[in-house]
Formats: structure tokens, C-alpha cells, sequence
């Protein structure tokens, strides 16, 4: 059972607080939230890692709090369809999949344990390309060109957002070729899918829904079925060190050793 989530709007305690969260939204699991909060205060919580853009956790107000996954979180008013026939509910319950995925993450992290997470984030990255680069892109998309009032923008900012999580993931799985552990842009990963993944299911899904007719839906059902049968998922296979990676992460080591000897030449009068 995938766990549950709760999305949390939060204004942040900290008075000198400017790097873009004073304030915000986040989704987090329930249980994290618990080891989280406050045993002394109401409604305050440390933020996870990666919020705070200071590079360190925060008090966090809960100013309003809900649960995630308790239902559908667009209106299917117009709809008669089982919601197994309708793609926007496949897409979020695949979306619960991607969260559950990236709990996984998350606990091999914390364990620093590299080969779990070349597994993992290879798994990751087989998800993406089939849920947002192939079902969403090509297939409700295409069936929805041309019916969404600002269409073409809002599915701009949608590929947008696919593009840039799957770079940072690639960028991290490049990182563990070469022994490295990359927190940062890992955390980047996590807190840019998890907020993309809110967005879509409360804000983007609604618009397309009302746009919608069942025959489209099922059009988008059938084209969504056709393309996962097709999708050959690529293995993780065993990590294996990136020599010519490795090569140049110590080439790049060794120009930056050998511009700051030079500066410190020179600032000695050497």
C-alpha cells in the first residue's frame, strides 16, 4: 500500500528567512510528517531536507493541512465511465506509484546504500519516460490538442517540468557511475516530481477534465493501454564504474587544484 500523503501550505518561523520559503506548499508522507513535528509546539514541524534553500532545516507553521489520495481531485460530473476506463484517474494512481517510489529513494538514502539506488532511480526513470514522456506527452497531449482554453502554454510548462526531473535524475544516476553520492540534486529530484505530481493532479487534470467528452476519454484509455504494452522498461544491470566519467571528474580535479595554486602564486608575489 502506497503511504499516505498530506499537502501542507506552510509559512516558515524563521525571521531573516528570504530565499523563497517564507512561505509555500509542500507534500509530505504522514509518517515523516509525525518524526517531523514539534513535540511542544501545535502545528510546527522541521522542514524536509531539501525545502529550505538556506541548506538547513526550518520551523514550519502549518497554516492548512490535507490529506492526499482520498479521492479524485477533479470533477467527473460530465463523466459515466467506470474509473478504470478514465485515463486522468490512471495517471493519479500511477502518480501514488511515482510517490511510493520515491519513499523507496528516500530509505536508501538515509542508508548511503549506492547499488539500491542505481536500482531504484533506474526503475524511477522507466516510470517517468513511460507516465509523462509517452502517456502524457504523446498520447493525452495529441487526443487533447487543440481543446484546452491556453492549451499549447500550459502543456509547454507540463514538458518543461518533465525535461528538467528527468535531467537531474540522469545527473545523479552519472554521479553514481563515478562512486559519488550527489544529495543535492537527488533532493532536487524528489521536491521538484513531488510538487510537479500536485501540481498536475489538482490543477492541470481539472482543466483538461472539463474539456472532456467519455469518447475522448476512451480514446486516451486505449491509447495510454496500446503504448504500456509496447514499453520495453530498460534494466539497472549491476553498477559498473564509469572510466572514462571518472577520468574526467579527476581532469576537471586537477585544473581547478592547478588555478588555485597559480592564485595563490600570485597573491604571494611568488
Amino acid at each position: 500500500m502506497a503511504p499516505q500523503l498530506l499537502e501542507i501550505m506552510y509559512k516558515c518561523m524563521h525571521n531573516s528567512c528570504y530565499v523563497n520559503c517564507r512561505e509555500g506548499i509542500l507534500t509530505v508522507e504522514e509518517g515523516r510528517f509525525k518524526e517531523l513535528s514539534s513535540k511542544d509546539e501545535e502545528g510546527v514541524f522541521k522542514s524536509p531536507r531539501g525545502i529550505c534553500r538556506m541548506g538547513f532545516s526550518q520551523n514550519f507553521q502549518v497554516v492548512k493541512m490535507q490529506h492526499l489520495g482520498s479521492g479524485v481531485p477533479f470533477d467527473q460530473g460530465t463523466s459515466q465511465l467506470d474509473p478504470s476506463e478514465n485515463p486522468l484517474i490512471i495517471l493519479v494512481e500511477e502518480h501514488k506509484a511515482i510517490n511510493a517510489r520515491l519513499e523507496k529513494i528516500e530509505e536508501h538514502l538515509k542508508k548511503r546504500d549506492l547499488d539500491a539506488l542505481w536500482v531504484a532511480t533506474r526503475e524511477l526513470e522507466n516510470d517517468l519516460v513511460l507516465h509523462s514522456g509517452i502517456k502524457e506527452e504523446e498520447v493525452l497531449f495529441g487526443l487533447t490538442q487543440g481543446l484546452l482554453p491556453f492549451g499549447e502554454t500550459l502543456q509547454d510548462i507540463i514538458k518543461e517540468e518533465h525535461r528538467e526531473i528527468i535531467t537531474l535524475l540522469h545527473n545523479f544516476r552519472e554521479a553514481l557511475e563515478i562512486g559519488e553520492l550527489n544529495d543535492g540534486i537527488i533532493d532536487s529530484v524528489i521536491v521538484s516530481l513531488r510538487g510537479h505530481i500536485r501540481k498536475e493532479d489538482q490543477e492541470f487534470f481539472e482543466i483538461i477534465d472539463k474539456c472532456l467528452n467519455d469518447e475522448i476519454r476512451l480514446n486516451i484509455t486505449a491509447g495510454m493501454k496500446a503504448v504500456e504494452e509496447k514499453f520495453v522498461r530498460v534494466e539497472a544491470g549491476v553498477r559498473k564504474m564509469n572510466v572514462k566519467q571518472l577520468s574526467k571528474q579527476e581532469h576537471y580535479h586537477d585544473q581547478v587544484m592547478a588555478m588555485r595554486e597559480a592564485g595563490c602564486d600570485t597573491c604571494c608575489g611568488h
